[in-house]
């Protein structure tokens, strides 16, 4: 267990072994309730290295987290193509039902760079658009290093700060903060970037590896006189997930439908100028292990969170 804080949040690691051999495995984010219950989160978990084993791993996670305390699972694993239906239909068998659209916390869409080729062949795939703002980024004296110290794991956490601080409506409430994705990235393989600029920190990035993927975990940058540190920093991991051995870059969702504000537009043309392979991905799924405290304390904490969002928007709209 680690715990990167979060007051009501701590992390789990499952594994599911045949013999010496792991089978499935996830990162398990426990979320504290009332009444001395927990929620279990694997949002894009747990993993299996053979799709026709998801449902033993469920039936073994299931079991870990009863004896846990645990009153329900959140569950999304990763699936795609051929895989889906009967991946679909071991979620299914192990009890586990999808959640309604209005608690889908996660995107069910989500843009893949192929990294299986050569690099100046991943390069050429870009939009020209995206190719020109990593060279605009270049020549304006961007730099991309690696998180190397805790000074720059410091420099890390006060771009998230700042980034947040400056989007109130971007719901971030899922995100482990910057030593939590140090942990994930160390337990997993990946990588946490920083972008620079005259010396000062101007952008962060971190991936973390699954499977043979790596997956956008973080990105937080500064305004940079129209030379954006996006570009180069996702470029920069691409490059070095690709050395990894890794086979595609995972941008961490894209719209299923059109745009519904500035952000979200924005956010999509930025994904867009790598432009991704367009993958469809299950809705997350849920089992009640203890259908009484579970239903209770999840119709509570739902209530809760429409509140603050509602006091959110209020607050946005005072301000704007």
């Amino acid at each position: 267990r680690d715990s990167p804080g979060h007051g009501r949040r701590d992390w789990r690691l499952f594994t599911a072994r045949e013999g010496e051999a792991i089978v499935g495995a996830a990162v398990v984010r426990e979320t504290r309730l009332a009444m001395g219950s927990w929620l279990a989160v694997m949002p894009r978990g747990p993993i299996v290295h053979d799709p026709a084993r998801l449902h033993e791993v469920l039936v073994a996670l299931e079991t870990v987290l009863r004896d846990a305390g645990c009153c329900g699972a959140r569950i999304g694993p990763r699936v795609r193509g051929r895989d889906l239906p009967g991946m679909a239909e071991a979620m299914r068998r192990a009890g586990y039902a999808p959640l309604a659209a209005a608690d889908q916390a996660l995107h069910q869409v989500t843009g893949i760079v192929w990294l299986d080729k050569p690099e100046n062949e991943v390069l050429a795939g870009f939009k020209q658009r995206g190719r020109r703002a990593i060279r605009a980024a270049e020549k304006s004296g961007v730099t991309i290093r690696p998180v190397a110290d805790a000074a720059d794991l410091d420099a890390y956490k006060a771009l998230l700060d700042a980034f947040g601080a400056a989007r109130p409506g971007y719901d971030r409430s899922g995100q482990p903060d910057a030593q939590g994705q140090a942990a994930l990235v160390a337990a997993n393989g990946g990588q946490m970037l920083l972008a620079t600029r005259d010396g000062a920190a101007i952008g962060a990035h971190a991936w973390v590896r699954q499977a043979d993927e790596a997956i956008w975990l973080s990105l937080a940058t500064l305004d940079c006189d129209g030379a954006s540190p996006g570009y180069p920093l996702l470029w920069a991991a691409m490059r070095a997930a690709r050395e990894a051995g890794c086979i595609g870059y995972d941008l961490a969702g894209l719209p299923d439908e059109e745009p519904q504000d500035a952000g979200e537009r924005g956010r999509l043309q930025f994904k867009t100028a790598f432009a991704p392979h367009r993958r469809q991905l299950p809705p997350a799924h849920e089992l009640a292990l203890a259908p009484l405290t579970h239903s209770v304390l999840i119709g509570a904490r739902s209530t809760y969170r429409a509140i603050r969002r509602w006091r959110t928007a209020r607050a946005t709209a005072a301000h704007g």
